[in-house]
């Protein structure tokens, strides 16, 4: 996104407020236990669900967006495995009915296309009522998109820049900002990420960005009054992204962090597929989890 479209989607004079409506929204994001019974399928559909939205061409926080509302919805019931396809592409719906333009949400026969056109209307139309009235059609949820949208408004400045390095301020400009979305995809595969606020994560990703960039502050006097953070707050989550993809960032500070898997498949992982998966289904389960059958 330019500079300029930064600016009108966070106008200065209203940037601070919604800045600080977002701080408040992130703290009353649903808790996340860990208790999917379709965990293992998690990373193969964050990438299913990223795929498909290239090919729509949906934004960043619409992809974000997305696959909040899916690790929650997949927290709370057990899904029968030839639905898990039908859960992401509502995911992806619902999210780009509220971060897109509705000449970019993709209709329902686009998105059966997508999948084969495996499902019928009612499919799509009835999960998406059921859930919508799970998350009490509250969708105005920060993420770590969100927040990197106004930070990245102060990823870099001016005085970061080095003609010597990159030919004009815009490429410089443009290059911090590549390295800012790389990040935020890479926080996106890991379920430990959860553990860690939103602004957080972004903040975490900016800071990595700059690091990449070698500049002289890994996080500037700037960034702190903007975001509230200081460098030492975002260590832990920096280091928990980075370990996604060890070889960028190498000059950043590291240090061992306890980060399991959860049961959530990651990079040494094995992806497990919905289609590779045979099993005995659970129609209700001992813990609670409710089923999706149709």
């Amino acid at each position: 996104m330019s500079r300029n479209k930064l600016r009108e989607a966070w106008p200065l004079e209203y940037a601070v407020e919604h800045h600080e409506i977002f701080r408040e929204k992130e703290l009353t994001r649903r808790n996340f236990t860990f208790a999917s019974p379709q965990i293992q399928h998690r990373a193969y559909l964050v990438s299913w669900i990223r795929v498909r939205a290239e090919k729509f061409n949906l934004g960043t926080c619409t992809v974000h967006l997305s696959i909040y509302l899916l690790d929650i919805f997949m927290d709370n019931y057990n899904i029968e495995l030839e639905k898990l396809h039908l859960v992401a592409l509502i995911c992806l719906q619902i999210a780009s009915k509220f971060e897109e333009y509705d000449i970019r949400t993709p209709k329902i026969s686009q998105l059966n296309s997508v999948a084969n056109n495996r499902y019928s209307t009612s499919d799509f139309h009835d999960l998406e009522v059921m859930m919508l009235t799970f998350f009490d059609w509250n969708l105005n949820i920060p993420t770590a998109a969100h927040f990197a949208e106004y930070y990245s408004l102060f990823t870099v400045t001016r005085t970061d820049w080095d003609p010597t390095e990159y030919v004009s301020y815009e490429t410089f400009w443009q290059e911090a900002q590549r390295a800012v979305k790389d990040y935020l995809e890479l926080s996106l595969l890991d379920m430990c990420m959860i553990q860690f606020m939103p602004s957080v994560v972004a903040c975490a990703c900016i800071l990595l960005a700059r690091q990449q960039l070698r500049l002289a502050y890994r996080w500037t006097k700037e960034l702190t009054a903007i975001t509230k953070y200081v460098c030492d707050d975002l260590v832990l989550c920096a280091n928990a992204i980075l370990s996604r993809n060890p070889n960028r960032g190498s000059d950043c500070k590291r240090k061992v962090v306890d980060s399991p898997d959860m049961g959530y498949a990651t990079g040494g992982s094995n992806i497990s597929t919905p289609e590779g998966t045979s099993r005995k289904r659970r129609a209700i389960r001992e813990d609670g989890h409710a089923t999706i059958n149709y």
